[in-house]
């Protein structure tokens, strides 16, 4: 396993600042209690999917039964004929509008639960084993677009990044750049306009939280939707595509080529890492979900305070044996 301890030191030039890592029994119970909500309502929806669908169904019957009437007396259709469909077309529209926004708010209840799920694990002390196995499940559990069919996806959908002036919500997940190393992160706080304090998910501090105080231009937020290949192609880095990719097994990101995009909605990328004790200078390609392939950033040089030394191969042996 590629752990991230040759990576970590001293965090200079960075503001710290210890907080308890245990959440309050409250914070806890208010949690629960969101969670108990969520489901409740959810399955209150999933009652009433049914009934919707059938009244779409019964839609689309009509357009056919009323098409093979009005078209039996001859090739043409009459004006009056054409409003009628024209009616029967609209209504089936609307009641299929009306089916897929209900069908989004299930969905949207269900990532909510998925995102206090995952905070409340991320809350307790895990083993290093548990924090990769909770943030592959986490990547696997990202939320599939789901857009209009001529609609074009918006940011943080796939590959499409945030736009530069929008804000970073508090809980987003981000790639920060922390002592000349590309880290994933969790946004606690905005404390003014261009910096934000955020909690290193591979935080290991026994004296509590620390939260690292880092300026926007070295945070990438990660995406909140995957992108479809079949519908949404251009929302996915192509092949030769430069990105900052995180490594497997790790809380790390580094430069990594695309070799192959995602040909469907759950699969990953392959990317090859930028590697120099390899000949090609890049390593064997590895997986990594659409969740963690990010546009590469490259931070001035002259806001670094050291260069790290290239990935070693040993590294790079051992994240493909696992």
């Amino acid at each position: 396993m590629r752990s991230r301890h040759l990576a970590k030191s001293k965090r200079g030039g960075f503001a710290v600042e210890d907080r308890q890592n245990q959440p309050t029994i409250s914070s806890k119970n208010v949690q629960d209690q969101q969670t108990q909500h969520l489901l409740g309502r959810i399955f209150e929806r999933l009652d009433r999917v049914q009934p919707k669908h059938q009244k779409v169904t019964e839609s689309i019957r009509s357009i056919r039964s009323q098409g093979v009437r009005l078209m039996g007396s001859g090739p043409k259709m009459s004006q009056n004929s054409k409003t009628k469909m024209v009616v029967l077309y609209q209504t089936a529209q609307k009641q299929c509008e009306m089916e897929h926004s209900y069908l989004e708010q299930i969905l949207s209840d269900m990532q909510n639960v998925r995102q206090l799920h995952l905070k409340q694990r991320m809350s307790d002390k895990l083993s290093r084993g548990s924090l990769m196995v909770l943030l592959a499940q986490h990547a696997a559990g990202l939320p599939l677009y789901i857009g209009s069919i001529d609609g074009h996806p918006p940011p943080l959908v796939g590959a499409i990044p945030q736009d530069s002036d929008e804000h970073i919500t508090e809980g987003d997940f981000v790639a920060a750049f922390v002592e000349d190393i590309w880290i994933l992160a969790e946004v606690k706080k905005q404390i003014s306009t261009y910096k934000y304090e955020v909690k290193d998910v591979d935080d290991d501090d026994e004296d509590g939280e620390k939260l690292l105080t880092v300026p926007t231009g070295r945070l990438i937020p990660l995406p909140h939707f995957r992108a479809d290949p079949r519908r949404h192609a251009h929302a996915l880095f192509p092949v030769g595509a430069i990105v900052l990719a995180l490594y497997p097994q790790t809380t790390c990101f580094y430069k990594g080529i695309v070799e192959s995009p995602p040909t469907g909605p759950n699969d990953d990328y392959l990317v090859a890492f930028e590697d120099s004790t390899f000949p090609s200078g890049y390593s064997p390609t590895l997986p990594v979900p659409q969740l963690y392939v990010l546009t590469h950033c490259e931070v001035p040089q002259q806001q670094r305070k050291r260069r790290k030394s290239p990935l070693s191969s040993d590294l790079t042996d051992e994240a493909q044996s696992d």
